[in-house]
């Protein structure tokens, strides 16, 4: 009976695949259709372009999932293409699947996404639970998030990987220069990172765009893993750009504008206190040992308090989607 039934299955997948493989790849003439009547759609001005970054088959039914970026500062705009390409169309549901099991599935392609690339990592490769936080050395509300980390137990923190993705804000004055130098610091040593990163929020308070760099300076001359000549030089070179721009250009994406932005394991979370904390890796373990079951509930920590990239008295909401454009620096 078993035999059967993988027998079956085997034969439903090959079909399957079978059927995805006579759908249609997008041509270029088509690619430039689509950028050119979105364009129109949105009543883009002249100067601006959308661009068709990605396409991809759904599955066997043909539906193709376009993924479009804009020149300018905004969100990634992600449409589908009906099998009969008449028709662009913002969501496409599956009644055959169950909604917790598609859902569980968005959130691990966002977890992917979230730590694609990723490089300042603190944590086992092969943690179960997997921390990726948007944030910035000036931010007050950032350094409550570390400093909530930090009382965990060493137990807790055993089974939690830490990514770090910088976004400083425009709103904060040295923000970005903390953010360019920690990234020159990490390109010699990711320990002297961390070291640096605990070091920034522990003395937020003290420092000035006048101050920063002396100060982390001074701080670097005990790390001997570091040497602050090249750190200099990195500065001056803008060695660091690449990386931030990959981090930056991510948020921006993914339409992220305010920090701590925090995801655990794909599912957007808003930490106020240990509690929040833990709570959150609460859900996040039962969705892990009931991988086959329907999803938990969320927690209903879904709003962080946070510094937001235009006003810093605000508090933001979940992330914006659709075509939106995101205050520049």
């Amino acid at each position: 009976m078993r035999f059967r039934a993988a027998h079956a299955a085997y034969l439903l997948l090959l079909a399957r695949t079978s059927l995805a493989e006579q759908c249609q790849a997008i041509s270029s003439q088509e690619s430039a259709r689509f950028e050119t009547f979105l364009r129109a759609w949105y009543q883009l001005p002249s100067h601006q372009s959308l661009t068709l970054i990605d396409s991809s088959a759904v599955d066997s039914s043909c539906y193709r999932k376009l993924v479009f970026r804009a020149s300018m500062r905004a969100p990634l705009l992600t449409l589908y293409l009906t099998p009969d390409g008449k028709h662009l169309v913002s969501g496409v549901m599956d009644l055959t699947v169950d909604p917790a099991v598609a859902q569980r599935k968005m959130r691990q392609e966002l977890a992917a996404t979230l730590a694609s690339g990723a490089w300042l990592i603190r944590g086992d490769e092969e943690a179960p639970l997997k921390i990726v936080v948007f944030s910035d050395f000036e931010c007050p509300y950032c350094k409550r998030f570390a400093e909530i980390v930090q009382q965990l137990t060493p137990e807790e923190r055993s089974q939690l990987q830490i990514i770090y993705r910088q976004l400083p804000l425009n709103i904060h004055p040295w923000a970005r220069d903390a953010a360019a130098l920690s990234t020159c610091v990490a390109l010699q040593d990711k320990e002297a990172f961390w070291k640096l990163h605990d070091f920034l929020f522990a003395h937020q308070e003290e420092l000035s765009k006048d101050t920063l760099q002396s100060k982390v300076l001074d701080f670097l001359s005990h790390e001997t893993s570091v040497d602050a000549k090249a750190v200099s030089g990195c500065l001056n070179q803008k060695s660091f750009e690449d990386r931030l721009h990959q981090d930056e250009q991510l948020a921006i994406d993914m339409g992220i504008t305010s920090t701590p932005s925090v995801f655990l394991n794909g599912r957007r979370i808003s930490v106020r206190s240990i509690d929040d904390l833990r709570n959150a890796i609460r859900t996040a373990r039962q969705d892990n040992s009931n991988a086959g079951q329907p999803a938990s509930k969320p927690s209903s920590n879904t709003e962080p308090i946070a510094c937001l990239r235009q006003s810093p008295s605000q508090c933001s909401s979940t992330a914006p989607t659709g075509l939106r454009t995101v205050g520049g620096r």
